[in-house]
């Protein structure tokens, strides 16, 4: 959790106009690190920095009403499916209007697959 608290002042700090999203944010990233302490996997603290931009980002993007371009279908095949399938249940959002697309689920799966690979090895 030290970590969390870390990471968002330090982006609050670089990206103050952020700061209403902060809280938004850290939800996300507290959701990410119940999901990758369940699968036993650690997560450095130069990834949870660019996690911590992404979603800070994507929080942004959903609460102005932006979306970004369609990403193609045969990229998700160089992404491990359940790091995908974690990318999206960590962007749902039960009780929100906003709900995560499958080029920001893709983005975010691209940090976690990362961090799976470095840790576990290729696919």
């Amino acid at each position: 959790m030290q970590m969390i608290d870390d990471i968002l002042k330090e982006l609050a700090e670089t990206k103050p106009e952020y700061i209403s999203e902060i809280s938004e944010c850290k939800r996300i990233l507290q959701k990410i690190e119940k999901e990758f302490r369940f699968m036993e996997i650690h997560i450095p603290r130069d990834r949870w920095l660019a996690i911590g931009a992404h979603v800070l980002a994507f929080v942004r993007r959903m609460t102005n009403g932006e979306r970004l371009p369609v990403i193609e279908a045969e990229l998700f095949a160089e992404i491990h499916p359940d790091m995908v399938m974690l990318s999206h249940k960590v962007l749902a959002e039960e009780k929100s209007a906003w709900q995560a697309d499958d080029t920001e689920a893709f983005l975010l799966a691209v940090h976690f697959e990362a961090i799976r690979a470095m840790q576990m090895g290729p696919i």
